[in-house]
């Protein structure tokens, strides 16, 4: 960082070993306490190693979690540790030690746990130096990889410099905007000439930690297919007609006054029919009495709420900021978003829909009870498990967790169906094997999570 290069001609150590002495002339306990804290910042690794990004995690997080003792000391040893920094000639960090901001969070903390944590989030949002997600390049995972790990505190230091330079000043207007361009510009370039981008790293951690399986059927079709979807798959020509259906309850929901709902908060009958008339809904009577009644209606419900694109409104669904979003997004942008929200939200049930798509794209057999027994094998050797036996999930239960799956393929139009006896079972189409490819490279690149197996 530009605050430590007046330390070039002398040893960071010996900077540090004059500021204690300093302090201990001062005051001896003072002293002590400066050292414990900057051992506790460092890891004993000197004053080379220290960041803004560090220095705020250690303040607001690390020092009245795990420092077992009572505000006032909080704030004494955040204190000692910044007039420290003032010795050392840094006078950015020394600020951040004594800042209202580190005397707000240190209170918090001792009002609750709870409090803790929202006052943590809202100061590291607001500092500048937290790595923000960036939208349609990257979410960082609340669980890391080594390389992820990496490539968030460079990230951070990258930041700091930003802010140093006078190319981010965070508070200003538009601020967040310039984070999230120095982020996405710093991920997607190359470290050195001929290496990878730290964007590209993250991608092929989070792809082998996808693709590592318990069981070896699942391990079989990961094997296969991930060298497949390391790269984007190419917008189909026919992908605005089979987004038709997303296109049309985005439209509707962004007209004013929103989607009208019944009583129950179904779509209305109105919007039903019309649904059933544009898109060749079958119906039994020809006058659908409501949602329920057409797998499609809901099933169309269900995918654009994964989506995060509407909300409910009393009697109406109105657009989210994201369906704003989608509902101009030209083809390419819903398109993607659209087949990466083709595999269910529900963990189960997305389990099964990975194995299904895998199953279509290594051309396996794909009649349906092929299918449902290759998912059952699959899933019972990641340790999916039936909630009340406690058995592996049987297998007329794997075909209600294929359903979701189906739903939306048919939905969307990406199947072909078996019309004899003699057709070897359904298989996708050109659109549908691109949407699937995307639908699994989106699963596999999506940020980690702490959430395990079960079911």
């Amino acid at each position: 960082m530009d605050e430590k290069e007046g330390m070039v001609g002398r040893s960071g150590d010996d900077e540090v070993q004059d500021a204690l002495a300093e302090l201990a002339r001062r005051n001896p306990g003072e002293a002590g306490q400066a050292r414990a804290a900057f051992d506790s910042l460092t890891f004993g690794e000197g004053v080379e190693t220290v960041t803004l990004y560090g220095l705020q995690y250690w303040l607001w997080y690390l020092l009245p979690t795990k420092w077992c003792t009572d505000l006032t000391e909080h704030q004494q040893l955040a204190a000692t540790l910044g007039a420290m920094f003032d010795l050392l000639e840094m006078p950015r960090y020394a600020a951040a030690c004594t800042s209202e901001t580190t005397m707000q969070v240190l209170t918090a903390w001792h009002e609750g746990r709870d409090a803790g944590f929202k006052a943590l989030e809202k100061a590291m949002n607001a500092s500048g130096v937290q790595p923000p997600d960036v939208e349609e390049i990257l979410t960082w995972g609340r669980v890391m990889g080594l390389q992820e790990n990496d490539a968030f505190l460079a990230t951070a230091a990258h930041l700091e410099m930003a802010i140093a330079a006078g190319h981010l000043a965070p508070g200003a207007r538009g601020w967040r905007a310039d984070a999230e361009r120095i982020t996405g510009e710093f991920l997607t370039s190359p470290s050195a000439v001929g290496e990878q981008s730290r964007l590209e790293r993250i991608h092929s951690e989070r792809m082998e930690s996808w693709a590592t399986s318990r069981g070896a059927a699942r391990a079989r079709l990961t094997k296969m297919i991930a060298s497949r979807i390391m790269s984007p798959a190419a917008v189909p020509e026919d992908a605005e007609a089979r987004l038709a259906p997303v296109r049309w309850l985005l439209t509707l929901a962004s007209t004013d006054g929103g989607i009208p709902l019944t009583a129950n908060h179904t779509l209305a009958r109105a919007v039903v029919a019309e649904g059933c008339h544009r898109f060749d809904w079958l119906t039994l009577t020809g006058r659908p009495r409501s949602e329920s009644d057409i797998p499609e209606a809901w099933t169309l419900r269900e995918l654009v709420r994964q989506l995060g694109a509407v909300r409910r409104s009393k009697r109406t669904l109105v657009l989210t900021p994201a369906g704003k979003r989608l509902a101009r997004a030209d083809t390419a942008t819903l398109w993607s978003a659209v087949a990466a929200a083709l595999i269910p939200f529900d963990p189960a049930e997305g389990a099964a829909a990975e194995v299904v798509l895998m199953l279509h794209l290594t051309e396996a057999p794909n009649g349906y009870f092929e299918q449902r027994a290759a998912v059952t094998e699959a899933m019972a050797g990641e340790g999916w498990h039936a909630p009340a036996s406690g058995t592996p999930i049987p297998v007329n239960d794997v075909g209600w967790l294929m359903g979701a799956l189906h739903r939306r393929l048919d939905l969307l139009g990406l199947l072909h169906r078996q019309h004899s006896l003699d057709d070897p079972g359904d298989r996708l189409t050109d659109t549908g094997r691109a949407t699937a490819q995307t639908a699994l490279r989106a699963r596999a690149l999506r940020p980690r999570t702490d959430a395990g197996f079960g079911w």
